[in-house]
Formats: C-alpha cells, structure tokens, sequence
C-alpha cells in the first residue's frame, strides 16, 4: 500500500452510526439498531471498488448524546455501541490490505462537559484549571445579571446564541464555539498542545494515516478578548474569534508530528475563511502558513447558483487547489442532490455531480451513499425506527440535514440488515440501493468510471478551474480545466437541465445532450 498523504485524494466519508452493522463485536450490546465498526470493515471491499484512496471515519468515541460524537468524553477509547479497540485494529488491517489509507476524525477544538478534564477544571483543579478558555464577567445588566465578555456567537447552540456561558461553580464565563455542553479547549495553553499531541501519537500508533480535523478554524481563540467588529450588513468580522496564530502554530505542531513517521500522516483540517473581497488576502496568507494537507472547508455547501462563485474564491485562497478539498455532501448538510435541484433531482443529475466534483484540484470526500445518488430521505420520520433505538438517539431529531445522515442499503431485500436500524433508508432511499445500481449508466458505475479517469490524468494534478463566462443557460456549467502551467487544458462542460444545448469556445461548437456532460482536450 502506498501510505503517503496526497493533496489529491479521494475521500470516502463514513459516519459509523448509521453505515452499516456487523456481528461478531465483543462490546456488542445493541444487536444491529446502530452502525459498527465490524460493520464498516465489513464492507471494506465495497468502498475498495469505488476506487477510492483513504477512508474518513467520523466519531467512535465515548461521547455524551448531545454532539453525535463530536462531544468526546474520552479521546483513548471506543464507546461501546460502536465496538473495540480490537475491532479498530482489525478495521486498520483489514482497510490497509485492500491499499485505502484510514482516516479518522480528531475534535481537539472542543470535548463534552462531562469530560473529566472540564470536571476538574471546574474545581480549578491544576493542570485542568487552564485547559479550557475561562473569563471574568466585567459587566453586568440591571438585575446584576454577568455579561459574557465579547460579542462573539457560536455556531449552534441549545442555549441561545452567544459563545459564553456562565458557570456559578467557578463565578466565570467559558467559551463554546458550539453547544454550550461542548466547552472549548484552550488550545494556546502549552500543557493542552502536549495532551493532544499525546492522543494524536496514540492513535498514530493504532495504525491510522491521518486525521480529519473538526472546527480547527476555531482553534486557540481567546487569546484577545475583542468584540468582533460587524460589516455593512451587521454581520461580524471574525479577527479575534477564528484563524488565530495560536491555532496556525498548534495545527503545524500537530504535522511535523505526522512527518516523524516513515511515511507521513495526513492532515485534513476543516478550515473555514473569509472568502469575502477583502478578507481573501488574509485567507489566503493564512492557509499558505498552514502545514496541513488540505482545508475541508464544505466549499459546495450553497445551492446550484453559488458554486461557480465558491470555486473561483476557494481557488483564489488556495492557488491550483493545492490546499483545497471539496464535498458536495456530508453528515452535516442536506445531501446535495435534494438540496441543489429539490423535486427536479434524478439520478442522472447525481451521476454528473460526481463527474463534475472529481475534476476539481485538489483533494475530494465523497460522502457515503453519494456514489449511489442518494437523495436526502423524503420523510425523516419514516427512516425512524423507535423500536429499536435504546439509546433514544434519534428521537428528538428532525432537521433536514438530521436526515442526511440515514445510511444506505446494498439492497432493498425485506431482509436487508440496515431495515432493523434505528435510522434507516425510507422507501425511496431503497430504490437507490446498491444491488440496483446496475449498468453503465447507474450512478455507481458512473462515479467510478470518473474516479478512474481522475487518476489516469489532467484531473488528478493541481490547476485551474477557468469558467465560461458567456454561458446564458443557467442550467449548464462550463469550464477550462488546466495544469499548472496553463498548457494542458480539458474543457469541461455539464449540462444539468432536461434540454440538449449547444455551447461556444472559441473555435469549438459543442452539443451538451440533456442531463449529461462532454470533456474536450484542448
């Protein structure tokens, strides 16, 4: 196997809770209500044929209920309901014997307050005391009422809208960049670098090639404690809350660790920066400073007419891709055929997402099921099964992007074994399953056809993405895929409308059959 990280991966992203359930696990106590990691090795052969270069696999830890994993209690052990260090192990070997890289999430950003570490810190208690990112109340309203010290907001919270919250226990503020049950480290503190590098080595050493890096954007924040100043629109400009030099200097820490090993460890952070007119100097000096790999930074989250200009900012940040990675889809966003086309999806629509994502340069996660075109579930509550969910996981979930992350089936069986799940395919979901996906022109055999032809030439190396600017169809996009140098060059154009049309490139007239692209070297 060749384990060398590459800045042109391709990415299959698993989320264990629901991907797939096998037998056989000593820590088995739920029988098939939720995804395992016997499950996952079970189908190391499926995602193998995809022709896929690593595995990312989300969460598996100890975690509290209130974050689907990214809520760690434990970051050296393996919650039971997903299985054992041993069933890991074996998911290592397994994996790397089929030549695919094993990538796993690390969330050093933030843990669970129930976390230990938080306990201790909470009772000031030393080291812990300094683990988190604490700050006095220096205000306070009429009823005496402590105010959170900035303006800063988190990204989603149960509690309200502000990234403070005030704990009587210790009469101060801690900061969350999400739920207030997810405290955040305080990654500038020496003593929390060496503990995580600690837990990085450690899973280093089980085997794994590289992590995923959740929320690293929010890295070491709270070193300067500054309202964020707001924009014309009133939103805030994030200079003190995100892309911190402590953070930079922790995240390339964490990789020259990577570059102790005989053959490196990848590092793919999610990174998320201003990509506005102004911001996109400062972005694009901070990830050239940045030692990772590549920046996860959900570039294609928008809808069908935002991605020609999510493009052209990514590329402007990262020149050539070389930084970059994309995904339409993941477990936290609706599945991008329902969200980008609605009612008008097809499967054929699925299929030429996938041609047009595997172009791109850089590096590229595929999120589990978008090989097959799964749509967003029709009904969330139909994919529920409270039967069989005795950790009432999904109870209290209906969003739409809750709903991406019902698994896929290898087929519509009666008997399938993803049917007995605590969140399963609904019926139309089934219809995608695996075992239908047959012929040239399915969906499966389409995205393999394109991750083959990415690694056989142009698509595969770092470049350009030069978009046609006289395309009146909005249905259609067009562009120049270029090397580096500008010499090699693949005009690229997919039309996603129901309506054959016809597209001008200089001396080129090109039809563009319906639902269907044409690629012509240059």
């Amino acid at each position: 196997m060749n384990t060398k990280p590459k800045n042109n991966q391709v990415i299959y992203q698993v989320y264990p809770l629901t991907f797939a359930y096998a037998p056989g696990s000593a820590g088995d106590e739920y029988l098939g209500s939720y995804g395992n990691l016997k499950g996952i090795t079970a189908r190391a052969g499926y995602i193998a044929s995809l022709g896929v270069d690593s595995v990312w696999i989300t969460p598996f830890y100890p975690w509290s209920g209130f974050g689907f994993g990214y809520d760690i209690i434990d970051y050296r052990n393996i919650d039971p309901m997903f299985g054992t260090k041993e069933d890991f192990a074996e998911l290592c070997r397994v994996f790397h014997a089929h030549g695919l890289r094993v990538i796993i999430d690390q969330v050093y950003n933030h843990c669970s307050d129930e976390n230990e570490w938080f306990q201790q810190s909470l009772r000031r208690i030393k080291p812990y005391d300094e683990y988190f990112i604490w700050a006095d109340a220096t205000e306070f309203d009429a009823n005496g009422k402590p105010l959170p010290p900035t303006n800063w907001q988190s990204i989603w919270d149960s509690s309200g809208s502000s990234a403070w919250m005030w704990n009587e226990q210790r009469q101060q503020f801690y900061m969350h960049s999400f739920d207030y049950s997810m405290p955040n480290l305080n990654i500038a503190n020496p003593a929390v670098q060496d503990e995580l590098l600690s837990i990085a080595k450690y899973w280093f050493d089980m085997g794994v090639d590289g992590f995923r890096l959740d929320a690293a954007t929010h890295y070491a924040a709270g070193t300067v404690l500054h309202d964020n100043p707001l924009d014309k629109n009133g939103e805030q400009i994030h200079l003190y809350d995100l892309n911190t030099k402590e953070g930079t200097a922790f995240l390339n820490r964490l990789k020259d660790l990577c570059n102790t090993y005989p053959e490196p460890k990848t590092l793919l952070a999610e990174y998320r920066y201003d990509t506005s007119k102004k911001g996109i100097g400062r972005s694009k000096k901070i990830v050239s400073r940045l030692k990772v790999d590549a920046c996860y930074a959900e570039a294609l989250k928008g809808n069908f007419q935002d991605i020609r200009p999510q493009v052209q900012k990514q590329l402007k940040v990262s020149p050539f891709g070389e930084k970059l990675n994309w995904a339409l889809s993941n477990h936290d966003m609706v599945r991008a055929g329902t969200r980008l086309f609605g009612e008008n999806y097809t499967p054929a629509k699925g299929a030429l997402l996938m041609r047009m994502l595997l172009t791109f340069p850089g590096s590229v996660c595929l999120f589990q099921g978008d090989e097959l075109g799964l749509p967003n579930p029709q009904s969330f509550a139909a994919c529920k099964n409270r039967a069989n969910d005795p950790l009432d996981v999904w109870t209290d979930f209906d969003s739409p992007w809750d709903a991406a992350r019902a698994g896929f089936a290898m087929s519509d069986a009666e008997d399938d074994i993803s049917r007995k799940m605590a969140l399963h395919p609904d019926e139309e979901q089934y219809k995608y399953a695996v075992s239908n996906q047959t012929g040239d022109k399915s969906v499966l055999a389409q995205t393999r056809q394109a991750i083959a032809i990415r690694k056989m030439g142009l698509f595969n190396e770092p470049g350009n993405i030069l978009f046609l600017n006289d395309i009146k169809d909005e249905n259609v996009i067009a562009y120049v895929r270029t090397d580096k140098s500008g010499r090699r060059r693949v005009l690229c154009a997919f039309n996603f409308g129901n309506e054959s049309v016809e597209i001008t490139y200089k001396k080129h007239t090109l039809p563009v059959p319906a639902e269907d692209a044409v690629f012509v070297p240059l």
